[in-house]
Protein backbone atom coordinates (compact mmCIF):
# COMPACT_ATOMS: atom_id res chain seq x y z
CA UNK A 1 0.00 0.00 0.00
CA UNK A 2 1.72 3.27 -1.08
CA UNK A 3 1.52 6.32 1.52
CA UNK A 4 0.95 9.42 0.09
CA UNK A 5 3.44 12.24 0.01
CA UNK A 6 1.39 15.19 0.62
CA UNK A 7 -0.37 17.14 3.45
CA UNK A 8 -3.58 15.56 2.65
CA UNK A 9 -5.26 12.21 1.28
CA UNK A 10 -8.02 10.91 -0.62
CA UNK A 11 -10.32 9.18 1.49
CA UNK A 12 -10.40 7.74 4.82
CA UNK A 13 -11.76 4.06 3.19
CA UNK A 14 -9.41 3.60 0.57
CA UNK A 15 -5.95 5.17 -1.03
CA UNK A 16 -5.84 4.96 -5.03
CA UNK A 17 -3.37 2.31 -6.40
CA UNK A 18 -1.22 3.30 -9.20
CA UNK A 19 -0.85 -0.13 -11.56
CA UNK A 20 3.09 -0.48 -12.47
CA UNK A 21 3.69 0.70 -15.75
CA UNK A 22 1.47 2.86 -15.93
CA UNK A 23 1.71 6.91 -16.34
CA UNK A 24 2.87 7.82 -12.62
CA UNK A 25 4.07 4.71 -11.37
CA UNK A 26 7.66 3.99 -10.26
CA UNK A 27 10.13 2.81 -12.97
CA UNK A 28 7.87 4.92 -15.29
CA UNK A 29 10.67 6.88 -17.77
CA UNK A 30 8.12 9.52 -19.29
CA UNK A 31 8.90 13.05 -17.78
CA UNK A 32 5.61 13.44 -15.05
CA UNK A 33 3.47 16.37 -15.15
CA UNK A 34 2.35 17.32 -11.11
CA UNK A 35 -0.71 19.15 -11.12
CA UNK A 36 -2.17 21.16 -8.47
CA UNK A 37 -5.15 20.01 -6.45
CA UNK A 38 -7.99 21.89 -6.84
CA UNK A 39 -9.62 23.71 -3.78
CA UNK A 40 -13.05 21.22 -3.76
CA UNK A 41 -10.50 18.09 -3.81
CA UNK A 42 -8.24 19.62 -0.85
CA UNK A 43 -11.17 19.88 1.36
CA UNK A 44 -12.14 16.71 0.51
CA UNK A 45 -9.06 15.21 1.81
CA UNK A 46 -8.68 17.40 4.48
CA UNK A 47 -12.68 16.48 5.60
CA UNK A 48 -11.22 12.77 5.16
CA UNK A 49 -8.96 13.28 7.76
CA UNK A 50 -10.84 15.07 9.86
CA UNK A 51 -13.59 12.11 9.38
CA UNK A 52 -10.28 9.69 11.04
CA UNK A 53 -9.71 12.38 13.80
CA UNK A 54 -13.67 12.27 15.17
CA UNK A 55 -13.44 8.69 15.26
CA UNK A 56 -10.80 8.71 17.19
CA UNK A 57 -11.76 11.64 19.51
CA UNK A 58 -15.61 9.26 20.01
CA UNK A 59 -13.35 6.30 20.79
CA UNK A 60 -11.41 8.41 23.42
CA UNK A 61 -14.51 9.79 25.16
CA UNK A 62 -15.56 6.36 25.05
CA UNK A 63 -12.77 5.35 27.17
CA UNK A 64 -13.06 7.31 29.32
CA UNK A 65 -16.73 7.58 30.45
CA UNK A 66 -16.49 3.36 30.66
CA UNK A 67 -15.66 2.23 34.45
CA UNK A 68 -13.42 -0.48 32.71
CA UNK A 69 -11.47 -1.34 30.33
CA UNK A 70 -11.14 2.03 28.53
CA UNK A 71 -7.84 0.31 27.33
CA UNK A 72 -9.86 -1.51 24.91
CA UNK A 73 -11.89 1.09 23.72
CA UNK A 74 -9.17 3.84 22.94
CA UNK A 75 -7.42 0.61 20.61
CA UNK A 76 -10.52 1.96 17.68
CA UNK A 77 -9.34 5.54 17.67
CA UNK A 78 -5.38 4.29 17.67
CA UNK A 79 -6.28 2.92 14.63
CA UNK A 80 -7.83 5.68 13.11
CA UNK A 81 -5.25 8.18 13.62
CA UNK A 82 -2.45 5.54 12.99
CA UNK A 83 -4.33 5.36 9.81
CA UNK A 84 -3.91 9.22 9.06
CA UNK A 85 -0.24 8.75 9.79
CA UNK A 86 0.27 5.84 7.80
CA UNK A 87 -1.38 7.72 4.50
CA UNK A 88 -0.87 11.34 5.18
CA UNK A 89 2.69 11.35 7.32
CA UNK A 90 3.52 11.62 10.55
CA UNK A 91 2.93 15.45 11.00
CA UNK A 92 -0.78 15.12 10.10
CA UNK A 93 -1.20 12.08 12.04
CA UNK A 94 0.27 13.57 15.38
CA UNK A 95 -1.93 17.10 14.39
CA UNK A 96 -5.11 14.66 14.09
CA UNK A 97 -3.85 13.13 17.38
CA UNK A 98 -3.21 16.51 19.02
CA UNK A 99 -7.08 18.03 17.76
CA UNK A 100 -8.78 14.94 18.83
CA UNK A 101 -7.43 15.15 22.31
CA UNK A 102 -8.16 18.57 22.56
CA UNK A 103 -11.58 17.73 21.29
CA UNK A 104 -12.36 15.14 23.88
CA UNK A 105 -11.53 17.52 26.56
CA UNK A 106 -13.39 20.23 24.92
CA UNK A 107 -16.83 17.79 25.52
CA UNK A 108 -16.17 16.58 28.30
CA UNK A 109 -13.31 18.21 30.49
CA UNK A 110 -9.91 16.74 31.82
CA UNK A 111 -11.09 13.46 33.77
CA UNK A 112 -9.05 10.36 33.40
CA UNK A 113 -7.66 11.91 29.97
CA UNK A 114 -4.67 9.62 30.70
CA UNK A 115 -6.53 6.46 29.55
CA UNK A 116 -6.27 7.60 25.73
CA UNK A 117 -3.19 10.02 25.81
CA UNK A 118 -0.67 7.06 25.15
CA UNK A 119 -2.15 5.79 22.37
CA UNK A 120 -2.65 9.27 21.11
CA UNK A 121 0.73 9.64 21.59
CA UNK A 122 2.42 6.00 19.63
CA UNK A 123 -0.66 5.80 17.07
CA UNK A 124 0.88 8.28 14.86
CA UNK A 125 4.45 7.06 14.98
CA UNK A 126 3.20 3.27 14.98
CA UNK A 127 1.36 4.35 11.66
CA UNK A 128 4.06 5.58 10.04
CA UNK A 129 6.11 2.80 10.53
CA UNK A 130 3.57 0.27 9.06
CA UNK A 131 3.78 2.47 6.09
CA UNK A 132 7.73 2.26 5.84
CA UNK A 133 7.16 -1.35 6.54
CA UNK A 134 9.19 -1.37 9.82
CA UNK A 135 9.80 -4.95 11.56
CA UNK A 136 7.75 -5.91 13.85
CA UNK A 137 10.20 -5.57 16.79
CA UNK A 138 10.63 -1.77 15.87
CA UNK A 139 7.26 -1.18 16.45
CA UNK A 140 6.94 -3.27 19.59
CA UNK A 141 10.03 -1.02 20.83
CA UNK A 142 8.49 2.37 19.75
CA UNK A 143 5.55 1.51 21.32
CA UNK A 144 6.96 0.24 24.62
CA UNK A 145 9.33 3.51 24.62
CA UNK A 146 6.39 5.95 24.48
CA UNK A 147 4.22 3.88 27.14
CA UNK A 148 6.81 3.76 29.48
CA UNK A 149 7.43 7.23 29.82
CA UNK A 150 4.24 8.40 29.68
CA UNK A 151 2.98 5.90 32.59
CA UNK A 152 6.57 6.79 34.73
CA UNK A 153 5.42 10.14 34.59
CA UNK A 154 2.05 9.85 35.23
CA UNK A 155 2.69 7.48 38.14
CA UNK A 156 5.48 9.99 39.90
CA UNK A 157 2.95 12.65 39.67
CA UNK A 158 0.39 10.56 41.44
CA UNK A 159 3.43 9.64 44.24
CA UNK A 160 4.44 13.42 44.39
CA UNK A 161 0.75 14.56 44.56
CA UNK A 162 -0.85 12.11 47.04
CA UNK A 163 2.62 12.54 49.76
CA UNK A 164 5.82 11.60 48.36
CA UNK A 165 7.57 8.74 48.17
CA UNK A 166 8.48 8.55 51.89
CA UNK A 167 4.68 8.00 52.44
CA UNK A 168 4.44 6.02 49.24
CA UNK A 169 6.97 3.57 50.86
CA UNK A 170 5.13 3.74 53.94
CA UNK A 171 1.91 2.71 52.13
CA UNK A 172 3.61 -0.07 50.70
CA UNK A 173 5.19 -1.64 53.79
CA UNK A 174 1.68 -0.96 55.58
CA UNK A 175 -0.15 -3.44 53.10
CA UNK A 176 2.46 -5.51 51.38
CA UNK A 177 5.44 -5.63 53.52
CA UNK A 178 3.90 -7.28 56.40
CA UNK A 179 3.55 -10.76 53.98
CA UNK A 180 5.84 -13.31 54.96
CA UNK A 181 8.60 -12.93 52.27
CA UNK A 182 7.83 -10.03 51.15
CA UNK A 183 10.36 -7.41 51.24
CA UNK A 184 9.97 -4.00 52.23
CA UNK A 185 11.36 -0.77 52.21
CA UNK A 186 12.07 1.58 49.46
CA UNK A 187 13.73 -0.04 47.38
CA UNK A 188 11.26 -2.84 47.70
CA UNK A 189 8.02 -0.42 46.82
CA UNK A 190 10.17 1.46 44.06
CA UNK A 191 10.98 -2.31 42.26
CA UNK A 192 7.17 -3.66 42.92
CA UNK A 193 6.26 -0.01 41.37
CA UNK A 194 8.73 -0.80 37.91
CA UNK A 195 7.84 -4.19 37.86
CA UNK A 196 4.07 -3.34 37.24
CA UNK A 197 4.90 -0.67 34.92
CA UNK A 198 7.12 -3.15 32.72
CA UNK A 199 4.51 -5.71 32.91
CA UNK A 200 1.73 -3.91 31.86
CA UNK A 201 4.01 -1.52 29.45
CA UNK A 202 4.92 -5.16 27.58
CA UNK A 203 1.46 -6.69 27.23
CA UNK A 204 0.15 -3.48 26.19
CA UNK A 205 2.58 -2.83 23.65
CA UNK A 206 1.73 -6.10 22.10
CA UNK A 207 -1.55 -5.94 22.07
CA UNK A 208 -1.85 -2.46 20.81
CA UNK A 209 0.58 -3.10 18.15
CA UNK A 210 -0.60 -6.40 16.85
CA UNK A 211 -4.28 -4.53 16.85
CA UNK A 212 -2.58 -1.70 14.91
CA UNK A 213 -0.95 -3.90 12.43
CA UNK A 214 -3.96 -6.35 11.65
CA UNK A 215 -6.33 -3.32 10.70
CA UNK A 216 -4.19 -1.14 9.01
CA UNK A 217 -3.18 -4.66 6.19
CA UNK A 218 -7.20 -5.32 6.44
CA UNK A 219 -8.00 -1.74 5.52
CA UNK A 220 -10.48 -2.07 2.54
CA UNK A 221 -9.39 -0.53 -0.60
CA UNK A 222 -13.37 -0.06 -1.50
CA UNK A 223 -15.87 0.14 1.61
CA UNK A 224 -18.23 -2.76 1.72
CA UNK A 225 -21.75 -2.97 1.11
CA UNK A 226 -22.29 -2.81 4.38
CA UNK A 227 -20.22 0.13 5.02
CA UNK A 228 -21.74 1.74 2.03
CA UNK A 229 -25.37 1.44 3.25
CA UNK A 230 -24.45 2.75 6.80
CA UNK A 231 -22.59 5.78 5.30
CA UNK A 232 -25.70 6.56 3.52
CA UNK A 233 -27.84 6.37 6.16
CA UNK A 234 -25.29 8.89 8.15
CA UNK A 235 -25.83 11.37 5.15
CA UNK A 236 -29.34 10.97 4.56
CA UNK A 237 -30.63 10.83 8.19
CA UNK A 238 -29.47 14.56 10.05
CA UNK A 239 -27.93 13.88 13.70
CA UNK A 240 -30.82 15.06 16.29
CA UNK A 241 -30.70 18.72 17.12
CA UNK A 242 -29.06 19.18 20.48
CA UNK A 243 -30.29 22.18 22.63
CA UNK A 244 -27.71 25.10 22.39
CA UNK A 245 -24.86 25.07 25.24
CA UNK A 246 -25.42 28.23 27.75
CA UNK A 247 -23.48 31.15 26.67
CA UNK A 248 -20.60 31.21 29.31
CA UNK A 249 -20.73 34.38 30.73
CA UNK A 250 -17.23 35.60 31.52
CA UNK A 251 -14.45 35.57 28.71
CA UNK A 252 -13.09 32.33 28.37
CA UNK A 253 -9.36 33.55 28.03
CA UNK A 254 -9.75 35.17 31.46
CA UNK A 255 -11.18 31.73 32.69
CA UNK A 256 -8.26 30.06 31.25
CA UNK A 257 -5.64 32.34 33.26
CA UNK A 258 -7.42 32.08 36.53
CA UNK A 259 -7.45 28.32 36.05
CA UNK A 260 -3.76 28.12 35.41
CA UNK A 261 -3.09 30.80 38.25
CA UNK A 262 -5.18 28.77 40.56
CA UNK A 263 -3.58 25.34 39.70
CA UNK A 264 0.29 26.63 39.77
CA UNK A 265 -0.39 27.94 43.61
CA UNK A 266 -2.08 24.73 44.41
CA UNK A 267 0.97 23.17 42.83
CA UNK A 268 3.61 25.47 45.02
CA UNK A 269 2.63 24.83 48.36
CA UNK A 270 -0.08 23.17 50.83
CA UNK A 271 -0.32 25.76 53.10
CA UNK A 272 -3.31 25.86 55.02
CA UNK A 273 -4.17 30.02 54.08
CA UNK A 274 -3.47 29.20 50.19
CA UNK A 275 -6.04 26.32 50.23
CA UNK A 276 -8.38 28.33 52.22
CA UNK A 277 -8.22 31.49 49.95
CA UNK A 278 -8.85 29.14 46.82
CA UNK A 279 -11.64 26.91 48.00
CA UNK A 280 -13.78 30.53 48.50
CA UNK A 281 -12.45 31.59 45.31
CA UNK A 282 -13.54 28.27 43.40
CA UNK A 283 -16.77 28.37 45.61
CA UNK A 284 -17.28 32.12 43.60
CA UNK A 285 -16.64 31.32 41.09
CA UNK A 286 -18.81 28.16 40.13
CA UNK A 287 -21.81 30.52 41.45
CA UNK A 288 -21.61 33.18 39.48
CA UNK A 289 -20.60 31.53 36.17
CA UNK A 290 -22.62 30.03 34.42
CA UNK A 291 -21.24 26.67 34.33
CA UNK A 292 -21.99 23.78 31.91
CA UNK A 293 -22.94 20.71 34.02
CA UNK A 294 -22.16 18.01 31.41
CA UNK A 295 -18.89 17.42 33.02
CA UNK A 296 -19.44 17.48 36.77
CA UNK A 297 -20.31 14.29 37.13
CA UNK A 298 -16.79 12.90 35.84
CA UNK A 299 -14.66 15.73 37.18
CA UNK A 300 -16.46 15.15 40.77
CA UNK A 301 -15.57 11.26 40.04
CA UNK A 302 -11.72 11.92 39.66
CA UNK A 303 -11.47 14.24 42.45
CA UNK A 304 -12.90 11.57 44.55
CA UNK A 305 -10.25 9.26 43.47
CA UNK A 306 -7.28 11.36 43.96
CA UNK A 307 -8.71 12.89 46.96
CA UNK A 308 -9.34 10.01 48.13
CA UNK A 309 -6.04 8.25 47.60
CA UNK A 310 -3.74 11.14 49.37
CA UNK A 311 -6.13 10.78 51.93
CA UNK A 312 -5.60 6.79 51.93
CA UNK A 313 -1.74 7.03 51.56
CA UNK A 314 -1.36 9.48 54.33
CA UNK A 315 -3.22 7.63 56.96
CA UNK A 316 -2.04 4.20 56.13
CA UNK A 317 1.82 4.93 55.70
CA UNK A 318 1.52 7.07 58.96
CA UNK A 319 1.74 10.59 57.80
CA UNK A 320 0.89 13.26 60.15
CA UNK A 321 -3.16 13.71 60.28
CA UNK A 322 -2.85 17.17 58.98
CA UNK A 323 -0.32 17.28 56.24
CA UNK A 324 -2.29 14.21 54.93
CA UNK A 325 -5.61 16.65 55.03
CA UNK A 326 -3.95 19.43 53.08
CA UNK A 327 -2.55 16.96 50.81
CA UNK A 328 -5.67 15.24 50.05
CA UNK A 329 -7.56 18.80 49.99
CA UNK A 330 -4.95 20.48 47.55
CA UNK A 331 -5.36 16.81 45.20
CA UNK A 332 -8.69 17.67 45.31
CA UNK A 333 -9.00 21.23 44.20
CA UNK A 334 -6.70 20.64 41.55
CA UNK A 335 -9.26 18.63 39.69
CA UNK A 336 -12.17 20.59 40.75
CA UNK A 337 -10.38 23.64 39.57
CA UNK A 338 -10.10 21.94 36.11
CA UNK A 339 -13.47 20.69 35.90
CA UNK A 340 -14.94 24.39 36.64
CA UNK A 341 -12.69 25.20 33.69
CA UNK A 342 -14.69 23.33 31.35
CA UNK A 343 -17.66 23.98 33.35
CA UNK A 344 -17.51 27.83 33.34
CA UNK A 345 -16.25 27.78 29.80
CA UNK A 346 -18.42 25.48 27.79
CA UNK A 347 -17.24 23.10 24.93
CA UNK A 348 -16.99 26.32 22.61
CA UNK A 349 -15.30 28.16 25.33
CA UNK A 350 -12.52 25.19 25.67
CA UNK A 351 -12.20 24.88 22.09
CA UNK A 352 -11.15 28.44 21.74
CA UNK A 353 -8.75 28.44 23.99
CA UNK A 354 -7.58 25.43 22.56
CA UNK A 355 -7.08 27.16 19.09
CA UNK A 356 -5.71 30.40 20.14
CA UNK A 357 -3.08 28.01 22.36
CA UNK A 358 -2.39 26.02 19.05
CA UNK A 359 -1.59 29.65 16.90
CA UNK A 360 0.67 30.61 19.98
CA UNK A 361 2.61 27.24 19.79
CA UNK A 362 2.40 27.39 15.67
CA UNK A 363 6.25 26.72 14.96
CA UNK A 364 6.02 23.46 16.61
CA UNK A 365 5.85 20.54 14.16
CA UNK A 366 2.02 19.68 13.91
CA UNK A 367 0.41 22.56 15.96
CA UNK A 368 -0.76 24.15 12.61
CA UNK A 369 -2.17 21.41 11.64
CA UNK A 370 -3.62 20.31 14.84
CA UNK A 371 -5.91 23.73 14.43
CA UNK A 372 -7.14 23.22 11.10
CA UNK A 373 -8.34 19.76 12.16
CA UNK A 374 -10.00 21.17 15.24
CA UNK A 375 -11.83 23.83 13.30
CA UNK A 376 -13.27 21.15 10.98
CA UNK A 377 -13.90 18.71 13.53
CA UNK A 378 -16.73 21.49 14.51
CA UNK A 379 -18.40 20.96 18.33
CA UNK A 380 -19.04 18.04 19.59
CA UNK A 381 -22.53 16.72 18.91
CA UNK A 382 -22.03 14.19 16.83
CA UNK A 383 -20.01 12.06 18.70
CA UNK A 384 -22.63 10.48 20.60
CA UNK A 385 -24.28 8.98 17.26
CA UNK A 386 -20.92 7.84 16.98
CA UNK A 387 -21.20 6.19 19.83
CA UNK A 388 -24.52 4.97 19.20
CA UNK A 389 -23.84 3.25 15.66
CA UNK A 390 -20.68 1.88 17.18
CA UNK A 391 -23.22 -0.72 20.07
CA UNK A 392 -25.56 -0.97 17.01
CA UNK A 393 -22.96 -2.71 14.90
CA UNK A 394 -20.96 -4.98 17.28
CA UNK A 395 -24.48 -5.82 18.94
CA UNK A 396 -25.09 -9.09 17.56
CA UNK A 397 -21.68 -10.05 16.43
CA UNK A 398 -20.07 -13.21 17.79
CA UNK A 399 -17.87 -12.34 21.00
CA UNK A 400 -14.96 -14.00 18.78
CA UNK A 401 -12.18 -11.33 18.11
CA UNK A 402 -11.49 -11.99 14.80
CA UNK A 403 -15.34 -11.11 14.04
CA UNK A 404 -15.60 -8.28 16.52
CA UNK A 405 -12.23 -6.65 15.19
CA UNK A 406 -13.74 -6.65 12.09
CA UNK A 407 -17.09 -5.31 12.85
CA UNK A 408 -14.99 -2.64 14.96
CA UNK A 409 -12.80 -1.62 12.07
CA UNK A 410 -15.48 -1.66 9.68
CA UNK A 411 -17.19 1.14 12.17
CA UNK A 412 -14.53 3.56 11.82
CA UNK A 413 -14.11 3.44 7.96
CA UNK A 414 -18.12 4.34 8.05
CA UNK A 415 -18.24 6.58 10.20
CA UNK A 416 -14.93 8.22 9.11
CA UNK A 417 -16.45 8.17 5.36
CA UNK A 418 -19.76 9.71 6.78
CA UNK A 419 -18.18 12.33 8.78
CA UNK A 420 -19.11 16.05 7.12
CA UNK A 421 -16.88 18.97 8.90
CA UNK A 422 -19.24 22.33 9.49
CA UNK A 423 -17.79 24.96 6.93
CA UNK A 424 -16.68 28.54 7.52
CA UNK A 425 -19.05 30.16 9.97
CA UNK A 426 -20.44 26.66 11.53
CA UNK A 427 -19.13 26.01 15.01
Amino acid sequence: MTPSRGRVFRGAASIPRVPHGSPGAPGDRAPQTVRPMADDQIDSEADAQAGLAHVATASFLASRVVPTGGYAVALAGGVALARVAQVAGARIGYGASVAAMLQSIAVLGPSRVSIPLTQAASAPLLGRLQARGAHLAAQLGACAAIRATDQTLFTLFYIWIVGGLEAYTATYDAILGRIPGVPDGTAAAVGATVLGLALWTLSASVVQVLTYRAALRAWPDEPSPDVTRASSRSSASPAPREDPAPRPRYDPRALGVAAVVACCVLLATTDWFVLGAVSVWLALAWLTARADPAPVRAGLALALVLGGGALFVGLVGGVAVELTLQRALRATLLVLVATWLRAAAGEQGVREIARRSLRTVRGVPAMTEAAALLDRLGAGGALGASGRALVARVRDVPRRPGTLARAVLDWIVSEARSFEAPRAGVA
